[in-house]
């Protein structure tokens, strides 16, 4: 037998005397103890330790004694008899195929290992079956080859199409007037306005009925207004050379400081103003990143955040090298397991982070639980409220005040999620959302000066000089600093209030009309912000075709997954007169078109998101996505 598997799986012999046999090997004594195989058949086990056979029965036991769950491998020795041997061996020559990704990915402790046979176990024997198969397919490399050009046809596909899509958005000015190099000769201002006042009445087309979800917060033409008045003068300032800019710096100084007292921050906090919530991120992911190497000595930096946390950390581990360590939310309630994060804590872990709300879902995670255990571990934690920022603080005191009566838990204070959360050592929260300011424009706060410091970049060897700068940029656009001062202190809390509470009312009836006149779909968790995400209750509505029949009444919602749903982030256009209703019906409409005629809508949205939840391994996706953001910069 040992031989014909080998045969079988000779392409895991060069893999003997690898790391992985190595750990599996010396760790195989004390699995032995923590597993359900008998002592007499452990013995035997460890003296096939030179061969491939050992390699995966090994792999098997990490799986029995890592996962806790004996009988999801229900593998015993006890009659010994071929069958079940095999059988057990082809389960651990799946686990091995996991655990080889596992290692290629960085994770080479049993608490990093239980999370991928947990997810195995989740996703079910024949998707990880399948997701092994391609594991193998892409080691071997005539495979490789024939799936890489694959792939690139794909993604060729991908790009040529949303080419034609953009084009297809234009007017025809827009081709009119095309330049793929610098013209010869100047243009004159009042002919370049009067094309480009067209262009900008085309693209507010798109949005200013009220039927886009978030991308425009405000929308209101006398703010617009103003905040192209505003930055118009100070279009040439730059943060960077507060001597010539002495206003900017006052300016920015002075919203940083209006932040940390609407996130009830001390006089301790402090924080610097940022280019957008993705770099205020990044920022504070690069800061935990150099404080644990600095007080900690620890080189292989973790990250511990729930699977709804935006993709800014994802891109801050990837620029920065770091490990984000993701835990499964509850599918119903979509709420992070506190023990679960418990769990996946190491010695390596810098930061916590929970959201306030998560993008995809709209719901606040735990930030009091999640920030007290980052506390008791001496452990950074961040609240990214690039989102609510300035939405759900104002939404707190109208809940105190009793504004928002007719809603259930109408008059109850939100969970906490800004500095009163003791543990929250920093926050992330964007103007140009919820705050209404120029786009550009976020803060990213600290409880103290110290964590503050590792933000920074100095260079003192500079032939140019001293060189220090506080965040990614060098120069900045203070025309965006000065616009988000004057909309702050335009709005003040009264203002803020009054917005908020009409966006908040939307939300909230929007989720009840869901809930109570829609039984096919359902809201997903308990949503207390501006953001209602929604899934379907039966298998003959699919979510993302509901979404392309809602695109083609003029609605354009988010597309989400992992769990597959869309979701509308209510703003202030949304406010309008009849807006919420027409969105309801409009929603009911496009459920029953979906029932009754689901191949109508069975390529697009649908296609896509059905293709990515089939595929055994996602990544295989990457170039074709590459092949829709080159589709942006072409002329």
């Amino acid at each position: 037998m040992q031989s014909r598997f080998s045969s079988s799986f000779h392409f895991l012999d060069d893999a003997k005397d690898t790391y992985l046999t190595r750990l599996y090997v010396s760790l195989a004594p004390s699995l032995m103890r923590h597993s359900c195989i008998p002592n007499h058949v452990s013995k035997r086990i460890l003296h096939l330790h030179s061969s491939t056979l050992c390699m995966v029965v090994c792999s098997t036991m990490v799986g029995i004694a890592a996962c806790s769950q004996p009988r999801w491998l229900t593998f015993h020795f006890a009659a010994a008899n071929e069958t079940q041997l095999f059988t057990g061996i082809a389960i651990g020559s799946i686990t091995t195929c996991i655990s080889i990704a596992a290692y290629q990915h960085g994770y080479s402790s049993i608490a990093s290992f239980r999370r991928m046979i947990k997810w195995s176990y989740r996703i079910g024997f024949k998707a990880t079956l399948e997701y092994a198969s391609v594991q193998i397919a892409k080691s071997i490399p005539w495979m490789r080859k024939k799936i890489n050009a694959d792939i690139l046809k794909e993604k060729e596909k991908t790009r040529i199409q949303c080419e034609k899509d953009w084009n297809d958005l234009l007017e025809p000015s827009a081709h009119e007037n095309r330049h793929l190099s610098l013209p010869p000769n100047k243009t004159s201002f009042s002919d370049l306005l009067t094309l480009l006042k067209k262009w900008s009445l085309s693209e507010s087309s798109l949005w200013d009925n009220g039927q886009a979800s978030g991308a425009i917060y405000h929308g209101g033409s006398d703010l617009i207004d103003f905040l192209s008045k505003v930055y118009g003068l100070f279009c040439v300032s730059n943060p960077m050379h507060p001597e010539l800019f002495p206003y900017v710096r006052k300016m920015e100084g002075e919203i940083i400081s209006m932040l940390i007292n609407i996130f009830h921050g001390d006089s301790n906090c402090c924080g610097t103003i940022s280019s957008g919530g993705t770099e205020s991120i990044l920022l504070a992911c690069k800061s935990y990143r150099d404080r644990g190497r600095d007080l900690h000595n620890i080189s292989q930096p973790e990250i511990v955040a729930p699977t709804t946390i935006h993709a800014a950390f994802h891109k801050a581990a990837h620029y920065f090298g770091m490990k984000l360590i993701l835990v499964d939310i509850d599918e119903q309630s979509g709420a992070v397991n506190i023990d679960d994060v418990k769990l996946a804590i190491t010695k390596n872990t810098v930061l916590i982070a929970g959201s306030a709300p998560c993008y995809s879902l709209g719901l606040i995670d735990n930030i009091e639980a999640l920030a007290s255990l980052a506390l008791e571990r001496n452990i950074g934690f961040h609240s990214d409220c690039c989102l609510g920022g300035l939405l759900l603080p104002f939404v707190d005191k109208l809940q105190q005040m009793g504004k928002l009566h007719g809603f259930d838990d109408s008059n109850s204070p939100l969970p906490l999620f800004d500095f009163r959360a003791k543990g929250v050592t920093s926050i992330s929260a964007d103007m140009h959302k919820y705050g209404y300011a120029t786009k550009g424009s976020s803060c990213i706060m600290y409880s103290s000066s110290e964590l503050r410091h590792y933000q920074y970049f100095v260079s003192l060897s500079w032939t140019g000089g001293v060189y220090a700068s506080p965040t990614l940029a060098g120069s900045r656009a203070g025309g965006v600093s000065a616009s988000t001062w004057a909309v702050m202190v335009h709005m003040g809390e009264e203002g803020y209030l009054e917005v908020s509470e009409r966006i908040i009312r939307t939300a909230r009836t929007i989720r009840n009309g869901i809930d109570e006149d829609i039984s096919e779909l359902e809201v997903i968790g308990n949503p207390l912000s501006s953001v209602i995400a929604f899934r379907s209750t039966t298998p003959a509505i699919n979510i993302y075709a509901v979404g392309q029949a809602l695109a083609i009444r003029g609605w354009h919602v988010n597309s989400l997954q992992n769990p597959s749903c869309l979701h509308l982030c209510c703003t202030n256009l949304h406010t309008k007169d009849g807006v919420e209703q027409h969105f309801l019906i409009e929603l009911k409409r496009a459920v029953e078109e979906v029932k009754n005629f689901p191949e109508k809508y069975a390529g697009g949205t649908a296609a896509i998101y059905g293709m990515v939840n089939s595929l055994p391994d996602v990544t295989l996706l990457d170039p074709v996505a590459k092949g829709y953001v080159d589709s942006l910069f072409s002329g």
